[in-house]
């Protein structure tokens, strides 16, 4: 099985926690989680993630 790379915030030197986030964008809001500081609570945010699924939500907010 293979291991994911700890992710460590750059500002408090801290290992981030999966926790769910809440993302807005045109007075719609979707809730994802994500990885997050447990201190200052900065969140890392894949390439797949912001690629892929926050993409197809403001691509179908813009149509309407």
């Amino acid at each position: 099985m293979e291991e994911k790379p700890t992710l460590i915030c750059s500002r408090c030197q801290l290992e981030l926690e999966e926790a769910e986030a809440q993302f807005s964008y045109l007075n719609s809001s979707m809730r994802h989680k994500v990885k997050r500081c447990p201190s200052c609570g900065q969140v890392y945010l894949p390439e797949s993630l912001v690629t892929g699924r926050m993409r197809e939500l403001e691509d179908a907010l813009e149509e309407k």
